[in-house]
């Protein structure tokens, strides 16, 4: 296997592992025991009229969790991108000794 092609599969595999940690739905636990969605980190699927008709506590306890997955899911992803980038960009030219 080649460099480029190695590059290609760990940036795929980057891209997608950030891809999955950005788009998973969030949760929170009750102290009743009732799962509260948050949403993924964008936001989406997110019901705050019902998180805050619960407690008005979990909205801020959402936001603070979906911020912390945008801390870990981004920066997965870009350096997916940029070894994608890196690697198509790269010199198609091999050399034989």
């Amino acid at each position: 296997m080649s460099v480029r092609t190695f590059a290609v599969v760990v940036g795929l595999a980057f891209l997608l592992g950030g891809a999955a940690i950005l788009f998973v739905m969030l949760a929170v636990e009750a102290p009743s025991g009732a799962l509260i969605p948050c949403g993924n980190s964008f936001g989406l699927g997110f019901d705050e009229p019902a998180a805050s008709a619960v407690s008005p506590a979990y909205v801020d306890i959402c936001a603070d969790l979906r911020h912390r997955r945008l801390l870990w899911g981004l920066p997965v992803s870009g350096l997916g991108v940029l070894l994608l980038i890196g690697s198509l960009v790269g010199s198609r030219d091999t050399t034989r000794r």
